[in-house]
């Protein structure tokens, strides 16, 4: 039996339990280090085995070069207007627009490196400002188009302004909706991307469709337009895994101080459409544009969010026909 007098000192018994504890949470953070590791880097999330109505109304159409093997549909006949699927989606963003621009122009729609449907060829692609500028004129080349007018949607809206920017001459208007372009920080959700490997997993975790229905509402006032069949093609190929790598890298590579620092220079005219209730690019962004810009028409459109081709149809589709027709 034990005296009292022959137990442990207590001063003896508290640095072992420092100790224990000490090594449980090192075990635990080990383990949270090898899971955020392997989902960033180990996991891949299945690919959507989806086929598109909408491409199959449409007909998917391909351009060859030693860039990409660009995806693109075409409707219409008359002077050309390409439309860049919008940063993170494909040529589904700009549904709503393409018959009516039909009327009067050749309409292209199409999906750079990382977006929608197209495949990289070029191993080396860079995914920063010169990479998919280069893309642009790439795909204008393939399908024989000398000059046109160019629309764009957050990021796809900075590489059409980077675009137009380096070729004045191959752009002969250009239409910017909720754009980038503006050397300003995102949401601290797309900063999050570029810290390795945080990056990388929430990207793969935003690519389930919860997430793109999450998404889609966070980004529309008008949520009764994201119908189940928008919703699947808007999602699926954000599962493919060149897009996911491709989102990671384009945020972290993109260097909109040069698209800024270049504005008061563009003389392309110019129309900047924004949405007013934008969750991603705040609304006080266009005018920052505006007074930058020296040939530009600036609209703000209510109840509008950061997708107002989607989201707002008819006063996007009035403003653009007006535009491009003059």
């Amino acid at each position: 039996m034990t005296r009292l007098d022959e137990r442990p000192p207590a001063t003896a018994t508290r640095p072992r339990r420092r100790r224990g504890l000490r090594r449980w949470v090192l075990g635990v953070l080990a383990v949270l280090v090898a899971a955020l590791l392997f989902g960033a880097y180990g996991w891949q999330p299945a690919e959507a085995d989806f086929r598109s109505s909408y491409l199959a109304k449409m007909g998917s159409r391909y351009a060859d070069t030693p860039i990409a093997r660009f995806h693109y549909i075409k409707a219409g006949t008359g002077s050309p207007v390409i439309l860049i699927s919008p940063g993170g989606t494909s040529v589904i963003g700009w549904k709503e627009q393409v018959g009516v621009l039909a009327k009067d122009h050749t309409v292209y729609v199409v999906d750079l490196p990382g977006q929608g449907y197209t495949s990289l060829k070029d191993p080396d692609f860079g995914y920063d400002l010169d990479a998919m500028t280069s893309a642009i004129g790439s795909f204008m080349d393939a399908v024989g188009v000398r000059q046109a007018a160019l629309a764009g949607n957050s990021w796809s809206g900075g590489w059409a302004l980077a675009f137009a920017q380096r070729h004045p001459d191959r752009v002969a208007k250009l239409a910017l909706l909720d754009a980038t372009g503006l050397d300003l920080p995102g949401t601290w959700m797309w900063e999050a991307l570029k810290v390795p490997a945080v990056g990388e997993l929430a990207v793969k975790l935003a690519s389930g469709r919860s997430m793109a229905r999450s998404t889609a509402e966070a980004m529309m006032v008008n949520k009764k337009l994201i119908t189940e069949d928008l919703l699947d093609e808007w999602w699926a190929p954000s599962t493919f895994e060149s897009n996911i790598r491709a989102t990671v890298l384009l945020e972290r590579r993109l260097d909109w101080s040069k698209t800024e620092s270049a504005l008061p220079s563009t003389k392309t005219p110019t129309l900047v459409l924004w949405g007013k209730q934008d969750t991603v690019q705040p609304v006080e962004r266009a005018q920052r544009f505006a007074d930058l810009l020296p040939n530009d028409q600036t609209h703000i459109l209510e109840g509008c969010g950061h997708a107002p081709q989607l989201d707002c149809p008819t006063p996007v589709n009035r403003h653009l026909q007006t535009f491009f027709t003059d």
